[in-house]
């Protein structure tokens, strides 16, 4: 058991004996009140709180940088599917568990038909298949799927790939009918999930190893019982950091944001791409480059001696300097660990290439050195984050509510004293520090109420900043984007002629919308993330500084801040450095709160298609009276072109610039401002617990001075095991080596 089990155990076992001796306080008339119950309640959650912390990390790299070779080496077993191909857009999340266990988060029917309905877009509806009276598509209508077979066939056979790759419209209509017959009787309307275990935990590979298959796949979710995995740690194997599919960057965007750490991979066989380089930037756009280790994951057939690789390595690093001052990189070939682990159950092919790799041993000894070096790096960094995650907050909380125990101790034991006036001079006091902290409280409720007032100002500000449609950054950057777009009409000029306008434009369209797409997503997604973790980090901080405000000076607070201070026990202030006043990730997942996904995909007018096609009727006709009249015109083709795309632009731009307004308030209302006001209340309650020592009726309390001395000697002793209790409880505390933390 490392050092970090047992002290969570030790905080464990501290929270349920503590919280079995604040129950010992309903013996005792007025002791037992909310605070009391709020402690209690605290205490029996910390133990699930603390085990369910998870760190997630977040493996990414470009296509066949090796990202799931390097999970499987992690996990010291060939447990993901290697070389997925080059479109699957999955997220495969791999946990700790006590037995082989795969879950297949499968779409519903409608979010599949949603995807199959955005890549036929302006499409013409007289040339869509129609299935009697039912409206709209739906894979599962045989009638549906001969008409996306040859549609495919018919509109791509010829400009089935752009500068950007593979249209992704024409890679979401294969993957759909490739994969319909494997997955038509595991789709349901709803969404369902498919668990293979034990024995059968292999069959999970169809779904993440086949393209055709992964495409009507949500999410994937492994338990593993490898030792290479604490239980603490959620690893993701994430596509290709250069997937040309909008769609698989944004899922990507997603689970980074919620990463503790991210594992970027370069292969040393390729070094730094450009996708590599753009990808980067997206991160650092994020914010979320103090998160990143990189690690060159190195072909060993690939170079001819040590000296070759340690230039590509130098190459990289020196490349990483442009986008990370002093980044953190590590070489070492993921393939040959996970032989090196798996050795007896290697193909005889892979024993061969062990053996190869092994007649170098100035490679194996480099490329050990370094694994050794990041696995330890890895280790602490691991540990030091997510000990305090699980752990800090939690301990300080325990101590707190000690704290206060022992001195609401104190002051009962005083009540139930045979000397009257002690008992008398306890009961003033108490009532002297109930108002004080009455006081405290409309003093800090006023301070709270004008912190969200300021907060809120700063975000709605900051939003308008980046969000306004004609002033904002990003509304500019579209524009931008969307104005200097140029689509190169001369290859739909043929097409024009053998498919007809509609077709053509249809084609325009997708083509200007996956550019577009791509856009929003490496860029715009991007600035909102960075501006969210921005303002997250504006809050946490303007809290921060004031619990400093009142931590370090009350007396600049009010007289009665600062009497109340003078008051309490040492005990029962925060004593440890280590406790963080604001916990931003406790309260998102307390909340359920998280950024709003983007959802970027623009609603595209049907009048696009209206009006491009009424321009195009126009110039025909007036081609056909020229003709008459033996006038020269121009072609009525690439006029009506020019006009659509001119079209096309004005109602993305205008789709983009609404959208952008909408998701404005939905990303203040929605999110920052709850979040804000939920940190408030939260920064509140924790800074009056620190001096709420009970909150009881005084009736009650007097009628306790107020009764007979036998039961007074009964409740007395009560109190006497509650006192050797808290005290065992202090002690133990006191004995966690806290020194760990820093």
């Amino acid at each position: 058991m490392t050092i970090n089990e047992k002290i969570i155990d030790n905080i464990e076992t501290i929270a349920s004996d503590l919280a079995l001796t604040l129950e010992t306080m309903r013996g005792i008339p007025g002791m037992y009140d909310d605070n009391a119950d709020d402690a209690v309640s605290l205490c029996c959650a910390l133990p699930e709180r603390i085990r369910s912390g998870r760190l997630r990390i977040a493996v990414v790299g470009a296509i066949k940088s090796g990202k799931t070779t390097f999970v499987n080496s992690w996990l010291k077993d060939d447990l993901l599917k290697r070389g997925a191909g080059v479109v699957t857009s999955i997220v495969t999340r791999v946990r700790k568990g006590e037995d082989l266990k795969a879950r297949i988060f499968l779409k519903s029917w409608d979010e599949i038909n949603r995807e199959i309905e955005q890549a036929l877009l302006l499409f013409p509806e007289k040339n869509r298949a129609v299935t009697g009276d039912v409206p709209g598509f739906d894979l599962r209508r045989e009638k549906d799927r001969t008409f996306l077979s040859a549609f495919n066939q018919e509109i791509f056979s010829n400009i089935s790939v752009t500068d950007a790759g593979i249209r992704p419209e024409s890679v979401t209509i294969t993957r759909a009918v490739d994969g319909y017959e494997t997955v038509k009787d595991l789709v349901k309307a709803d969404r369902a999930s498919l668990e293979f275990s034990g024995s059968h935990f292999e069959e999970h590979k169809r779904f993440t190893g086949d393209d055709a298959v992964a495409f009507f796949v949500r999410d994937v979710e492994l338990e593993v019982t490898s030792e290479g995995l604490d239980p603490k740690i959620e690893i993701a194997d994430c596509q290709g950091s250069d997937s040309t599919n909008p769609v698989h960057m944004a899922q990507i965007q997603d689970y980074l944001t919620s990463a503790n750490m991210i594992i970027y991979l370069v292969s040393s066989r390729s070094g730094l791409r450009q996708a590599d380089i753009n990808f980067l930037r997206i991160i650092q756009t994020m914010g979320l480059m103090e998160n990143i280790v990189f690690v060159v994951n190195a072909d060993l057939n690939e170079h001819e001696n040590l000296d070759d690789l340690l230039g590509v390595e130098a190459r990289i690093k020196r490349e990483l300097t442009y986008i990370k001052k002093d980044p953190e990189l590590y070489t070492f070939s993921s393939l040959y660990n996970l032989f090196s682990m798996a050795k007896a159950s290697l193909s005889r092919k892979g024993r061969t290439t062990l053996k190869f790799w092994n007649e170098y041993p100035e490679f194996v000894e480099y490329t050990t050195t370094m694994t050794e070096g990041f696995n330890r790096r890895l280790a602490q960094r691991l540990d030091t984050e997510g000990f305090y995650l699980a752990v800090a907050n939690p301990m300080e909380r325990i101590r707190q509510i000690a704290g206060n125990a022992q001195q609401r101790l104190s002051i009962f034991t005083d009540l139930l004293s045979s000397d009257l006036s002690k008992a008398v001079t306890a009961m003033d006091r108490l009532k002297e520090m109930l108002e004080r902290t009455r006081k405290l409280e409309a003093i800090m409720d006023n301070s709270m109420e004008g912190a969200v007032d300021v907060l809120e100002k700063e975000i709605k500000a900051g939003a308008e900043t980046l969000f306004d449609p004609q002033r904002g950054t990003v509304a500019k950057a579209v524009t931008r984007f969307i104005q200097g777009y140029g689509m190169d009409l001369s290859r739909y000029e043929t097409n024009l002629m053998e498919q007809g306008f509609e077709n053509t434009l249809y084609l325009m369209f997708q083509e200007f919308k996956a550019a577009l797409d791509t856009f929003m997503t490496q860029t715009v997604n991007a600035e909102i993330v960075g501006f969210a973790r921005d303002q997250e980090q504006a809050i946490e901080s303007y809290f921060k500084a004031l619990y400093r405000s009142y931590d370090i000076n009350p007396c600049e607070i009010s007289m009665e801040f600062a009497s109340i201070v003078e008051q309490m026990p040492e005990t029962a202030l925060f004593t440890e450095a280590a406790t963080d006043p604001i916990d931003i990730r406790s309260i998102r997942g307390i909340l359920g709160l998280s950024l709003p996904k983007a959802g970027f995909a623009t609603r595209y007018s049907a009048r696009i298609r209206f009006d491009s096609m009424a321009r195009f009727g126009f110039f025909s006709l007036a081609e056909i009276l020229a003709r008459v009249l033996k006038k020269r015109v121009p072609r009525s083709g690439p006029i009506a072109l020019n006009a659509a795309e001119a079209r096309i632009k004005r109602e993305a731009l205008r789709s983009v610039l609404a959208h952008l307004s909408d998701y404005s308030d939905t990303v203040t209302g929605d999110y920052l401002i709850p979040l804000s006001r939920a940190i408030s209340r939260d920064f509140r309650d924790k800074l009056l617990a620190r001096f709420k020592v009970c909150d009881v009726e005084i009736e009650t309390i007097e009628g306790l001075v107020a009764s007979g001395q036998e039961s007074k000697n009964a409740q007395s002793r009560t109190l006497e095991s509650m006192e050797a209790n808290l005290e065992d409880v202090t002690r133990r505390i006191a004995d966690l080596p806290i020194h760990y933390l820093n």
